[in-house]
């Protein structure tokens, strides 16, 4: 493995080897609030025949992780291959007059990528291909060449990113195969009862009509020729849109599924092994400079993605992420996930994770209503009353014997040393990687958020009381 690895780059980097050799195209397959919760990965309620070929016939990369857990902060990331708190870019729903300019050299992919002869398509296509960028940062280079797949031209080298926002809520029905609510089963920190197994059955039926539009667009990208000599990377930009996923420093928030597929009979299948599971630790800006070297480029010094496919690089023994303000949420939290452990840092703690809903949240998430309601009627387990409760300062989870995250082991002397062990890898990433997060923020930002705050409460006030009545509704059933 590691000898066909140097083998491919010394093709990747040797110039007479590239004339003689077509470059590989890539295209992402990106979608919107997913975690691991498909067939390849044994949920057995969720049918998802196309992404389970994919990745039949590709790499499944088992600890991915998104460095925010909420698609703006992320996607500015992986546009990058830069941390969103390193370039001052760490916020959700800026103004767009507030947005900061790239640091001068730093370059978004899509022109990198430009710079190494390729086409570049953000794809916009019937039924797919939103054309979404989303990201927290201004760059007179983020644009891309082509929006139609028509207009690629197939004997030239291109990097074309197709965004699935299926996922997102709202949620869709699949009414040839319903998921029935009663099979689910609901994470232990929710009450187990009947709005919240429909919630995950109707997040389990949108990840069915997701995989019908990743096989359309599969279908197109072949119909077109474009699959001649193409890389396929599907990847989510952060975890499920749910209460204690989305927004927050867990792996329900963070893991997302990525799937490496290359075309048959070529080179790179001797580092993409088709049939095969990685579970080295993977960071979503690592999958930027992993592209960029796929083209043939050198990965910048000032890129804090690194590949995970260079056998000169050290694979990772930690991946970091942060959320700060979010709409109306003013998080301040850093996390660092090893292969055994998580811990997270929460600078404010002050709020509950049921506390920090966004008034978008609160009209949409029936999670977060059931909580509540439950608990008034004290029926909620320990678990279940912590998302009711303050954010401790610390927390500190064995994810291989506790994969819900619900046992925190900050206090317990018997982790002491590996609390000290954390707390030093996360201060070391936030002075190696300059957190702008940990700076004040203007006044002038802090008023626009309150502004959107309270847009925001005005806005869906009657969505989320005509959401709780449901809720009651069907607790009482």
């Amino acid at each position: 493995m590691r000898f066909s690895i140097i083998v491919l780059l010394s093709f990747l980097a040797c110039s007479c080897a590239q004339k003689a050799k077509k470059p590989v195209n890539v295209i992402w397959l990106l979608v919107e609030d997913l975690s691991p919760d498909l067939g390849y990965n044994g949920n057995q309620l969720v049918k998802t025949p196309n992404i389970d070929a994919l990745a039949n016939a590709g790499v499944s990369y088992t600890n991915t992780f998104a460095t925010g857990a909420v698609c703006t902060p992320s996607r500015t990331a992986f546009a990058t291959g830069m941390y969103q708190t390193a370039i001052d870019a760490h916020q959700m729903r800026y103004p767009e007059h507030l947005k900061n300019e790239l640091p001068a050299k730093v370059i978004p992919l899509n022109e990198l990528m430009r710079r190494q002869g390729y086409q570049t398509a953000n794809i916009k296509a019937k039924g797919y291909g939103t054309g979404k960028t989303d990201w927290s940062f201004k760059s007179d280079k983020s644009h891309f060449d082509f929006s139609k797949w028509e207009e690629i031209d197939a004997n030239k080298p291109f990097f074309a990113v197709v965004n699935f926002k299926q996922t997102h809520r709202g949620f869709s029905q699949d009414k040839v195969n319903p998921v029935n609510p009663d099979d689910v089963k609901v994470p232990v920190y929710y009450p187990d009862v009947a709005p919240v197994r429909q919630d995950w059955s109707d997040y389990y039926e949108t990840i069915q009509s997701l995989d019908k539009l990743v096989g359309k667009a599969l279908a197109d990208i072949k119909k077109r020729g474009l699959d001649k000599n193409t890389v396929i990377c599907f990847f989510s930009d952060h975890g499920r849109p749910m209460t204690r996923a989305k927004m927050f420093n867990y792996d329900s928030g963070l893991k997302v599924p990525m799937i490496i597929k290359c075309p048959e009979n070529h080179e790179l299948n001797s580092v993409f092994k088709p049939k095969t599971e990685d579970g080295q630790l993977i960071s979503l800006i690592d999958l930027t400079a992993t592209t960029l070297q796929l083209a043939g480029g050198d990965v910048p010094e000032w890129m804090q993605g690194q590949s995970f496919i260079d056998p000169k690089v050290k694979q990772r023994e930690a991946v970091f992420s942060a959320s700060d303000i979010i709409g109306g949420s003013m998080l301040k939290t850093r996390s660092v996930r090893t292969s055994k452990f998580r811990y997270n840092r929460n600078f404010n703690h002050n709020i509950s994770v049921n506390g920090a809903a966004t008034a978008y949240r609160k009209a949409n998430h029936p999670i977060y209503h059931a909580l509540e309601l439950v608990n008034e009627a004290g029926r909620l387990t320990k678990e279940q009353k912590q998302l009711l409760e303050p954010l401790p300062e610390e927390e500190l989870y064995d994810v291989e014997n506790d994969p819900y995250e619900v046992h925190n082991l900050a206090k317990d002397e018997k982790y002491k040393a590996i609390m000290h062990d954390m707390r030093s890898r996360l201060e070391s990433w936030q002075k190696e990687t300059t957190d702008y997060g940990m700076q004040s923020d203007s006044e002038e930002l802090l008023k626009a958020f309150e502004n959107y705050r309270n847009k925001s409460a005005a806005q869906y006030q009657k969505r989320s009381n005509a959401l709780r009545k449901k809720v009651q509704k069907q607790l009482q059933q």
